[in-house]
């Protein structure tokens, strides 16, 4: 076999050739070694020249992004923001100070010193001396309204007195049989202390709406008849 010359022979010659079925390694992948040196060559230069602010701007910006290639966010591109996770609602409750009494309201009226329907003890004066009741025993007046915003009765004419800011406007009240004492002029009529004393009188009979003594009876014996207004009632008596 002849051999071919010398410059013939390949330039190859003592790489080993892959195997059959082995891939071929993976060629090394540029230096950008020069690269980095020229910029920072060229920053120092334009250091010099007073514009080394500038250029670090430009360095800054023409920063390598993670895959390796030059990130410029100069050419428009808007940056990439990170989101943010809001912060939970506040649990804390709002302090808000008790809202003050209305001081305003009135004070509740006291318990009326007497019932509508009741009768009461009075004084020759009319001074109020408590409740009595209604059988003759006790108590010469019966009250027939309880205001105590002291407002007029209802019969504008009728007796009243005043007790504890209440107006207790009455009627009198007198029993068959039983004794009272009444005043020589205007007054309070109040019970006998005792029966048949001079200047009481005993109660014989009441005629309701009469105008004189004419209906009084005639089956007991009287002296003297009262005729009362407000309301309409005439007394038959005997007197001491």
């Amino acid at each position: 076999m002849t051999l071919p010359p010398p410059s013939d022979v390949p330039h190859n010659q003592g790489v080993t050739p892959p195997e059959p079925g082995m891939a071929a390694p993976p060629s090394a992948p540029p230096k950008r070694n020069g690269l980095i040196i020229g910029v920072i060559a060229g920053v120092l230069a334009l250091c010099l020249l007073g514009t080394c602010v500038v250029a670090a701007g430009a360095l800054v910006v023409s920063n390598m992004g993670d895959d390796g290639r030059p990130t410029n966010v100069a050419d428009g591109s808007s940056p990439v923001l990170s989101p943010t996770t809001p912060s939970p609602p506040s649990t804390e409750e709002t302090y808000s100070p008790p809202e003050e009494e209305d001081r305003t309201t009135e004070a509740a009226p006291p318990p009326p010193p007497a019932k509508i329907g009741q009768c009461i003890v009075v004084s020759e004066d009319g001074d109020f001396l408590g409740i009595g009741n209604c059988n003759g025993t006790r108590g010469t007046y019966r009250v027939v309204s309880v205001d105590y915003d002291r407002g007029a009765c209802a019969d504008p004419e009728s007796a009243y007195i005043t007790e504890d800011g209440y107006r207790l406007c009455l009627e009198l009240h007198l029993v068959r049989n039983y004794c009272y004492k009444f005043p020589k002029d205007d007054g309070w009529i109040v019970g006998a202390s005792k029966c048949k004393a001079k200047g009481t009188v005993h109660v014989v009979d009441i005629v309701p709406g009469a105008s004189n003594g004419d209906r009084c009876t005639r089956d007991y014996r009287w002296n003297h008849w009262y005729r009362f207004t407000h309301p309409t009632v005439v007394y038959c008596v005997l007197k001491y």
